[in-house]
């Protein structure tokens, strides 16, 4: 986009100019100064439409997503890249219209997010079937769907610089454990008892969203390539902010499939430093285990900080 703007506008001047101001001139008097002033003015001229060519090209790029229809249609395209690249699964996709899209402005965090500097962004968020909304008694109907995301958008790169990603179990898809349901008769009165329900089943799925040998490693340098990155550093699968005894790094060579948990119900993290991002602002890679469904988080939305 800069080359062809920069073509544009300086092709609006005249080449006549351009030749006259670079032409060799010798002697001295009146005919030299009005060269002078002539070169000066042509070189002005130039520099102006060399400012005038980059500020249209940044401006462009900064309103690539300027509204929520940009935004969709930008994560989209950044979910083609994240397949292109092998972060994602080919078959990851998103169907219909997002189920919300929201407008986040730049905001400063807090020593809890190691003081990251969060750029205005866009969350688009498809969800995979049927949620709660606060205040609500049954779950809204929403059509179940394989996927569903909440990706965070800068407004400036246009790139996912945070990725929440769902796949929903198969029927054929074996649970790894299950928990017992009881449910309260009357939530408001615990007193009046609860009644079993079918258990709760949690699945091992996360070769539906990312490819199955896939290593912490190769993950980690996938994402330094997208995110311009020159090199990243592991630190603990536990961060010594939120616990005393912080795990040794992991092995890059360790399966990403790998880390979900050793016990049900317990999700470790991984803590990366990529080389070129904010000093000591590290960002994530979580899978996590739902119900129903699997999750992997990645880049600087955490649940933690």
């Amino acid at each position: 986009m800069k080359r062809e703007l920069l073509s544009k506008a300086l092709g609006e001047i005249d080449s006549r100019f351009v030749a006259e101001a670079y032409r060799p001139h010798t002697g001295s008097g009146p005919e030299r100064s009005i060269h002078m002033r002539r070169k000066r003015i042509v070189t002005l001229a130039l520099a102006a439409a060399l400012l005038l060519a980059l500020g249209a090209a940044a401006y462009a790029v900064n309103q690539a997503v300027g509204s929520p229809q940009a935004a969709r249609r930008v994560a989209l395209q950044e979910i083609e890249r994240w397949k292109e690249l092998g972060l994602l699964n080919p078959a990851v996709s998103f169907e219909g219209e997002p189920r919300a899209i929201h407008e986040i402005q730049e905001q400063q965090g807090s020593e809890g997010w190691y003081s990251r500097l969060f750029p205005h962004h866009y969350d688009v968020r498809w969800y995979v079937g049927p949620i709660r909304l606060s205040g609500d008694e049954e779950p809204e109907e929403v059509e179940r769907h394989k996927y569903g995301c909440n990706l965070s958008i800068d407004t400036l790169s246009g790139k996912i610089m945070a990725a929440s990603i769902d796949a929903m179990a198969d029927g054929d898809d074996e649970p790894v454990w299950e928990t017992p349901w009881k449910e309260p008769i009357d939530p408001q009165h615990p007193e009046a008892g609860s009644v079993d329900r079918e258990p709760m089943y949690f699945y091992n799925n996360f070769e539906d969203i990312f490819p199955a040998d896939m290593t912490v490693g190769r993950f980690c340098e996938l994402l330094a390539q997208y995110w311009g990155f020159t090199g990243y550093r592991l630190a603990e699968t536990v961060d010594p902010m939120y616990f005393d005894e912080p795990q040794p790094p992991v092995d890059p060579d360790t399966l990403l499939k790998d880390m979900t948990n050793s016990d049900p119900g317990e999700n470790y993290y991984l803590t990366v430093f990529f080389e070129g991002d904010q000093p000591g602002a590290p960002m994530y890679i979580q899978l996590h285990q739902f119900p129903g469904c699997v999750t992997l988080m990645v880049g600087t939305g955490h649940a933690v900080g």
